[in-house]
């Protein structure tokens, strides 16, 4: 699905759970079908990457775009689609976010 067929992408928030961090997002076309996308991050990767909680929410952002940018155009509205967060994700972000990366090599 390119990103002219997104109508909207909005966050919905953010609910801990024991061992991650679930970041929930509602993808609606022009059609006015949507979708959920949650995406998880381990809490082990915030540690080990010194990934802040504030960074989280614009990373799974980010990776929700890549993700609707790279599907079919005629992928399925409706359900919800769980998307986990790597060190490879991270390691984008940050490349693609100066700031982020400074924050990360002054560690």
């Amino acid at each position: 699905m390119t990103k002219d067929i997104v109508m909207r992408l909005r966050y919905l928030g953010v609910i801990p759970q024991a061992g991650h961090r679930e970041y929930g997002f509602r993808v609606e076309n022009k059609d006015r079908e949507f979708r959920q996308v949650v995406v998880t991050i381990d809490n082990a990767l915030f540690l080990k990457n010194h990934l802040m909680f504030q960074e989280a929410p614009d990373l799974c952002y980010q990776r929700v775009l890549m993700d609707v940018d790279n599907e079919p155009a005629d992928a399925a509205a409706g359900g919800t689609s769980i998307v986990p967060i790597t060190e490879i994700d991270i390691a984008r972000y940050r490349d693609s976010h100066p700031t982020a990366r400074l924050r990360q090599n002054r560690r």
